[in-house]
């Protein structure tokens, strides 16, 4: 994660916020297929920023589930 951070900044890139642990996060869960290393399939974010995101797309996920 360090050559993204290097590359991106040290920065939240839903938020902005710095200074602040930042965690790598699938644009496209790697439950649903996304690639675990591909650049372009991670952002930074800050935690919680990372729990809203992983929240929200777990509900959907379970809202799939229970529609079929």
């Amino acid at each position: 994660m360090r050559h993204l951070t290097a590359a991106r900044g040290n920065v939240c890139q839903e938020c902005g916020r710095s200074g602040v642990r930042l965690f790598g996060d699938h644009l496209q869960e790697l439950k649903d297929g996304g690639a675990p290393l591909d650049p372009a399939n991670i952002r930074l974010l800050c935690g919680s920023c990372h729990t809203k995101k992983t929240a929200k797309v777990r509900a959907a996920r379970m809202r799939e589930r229970h529609q079929r």
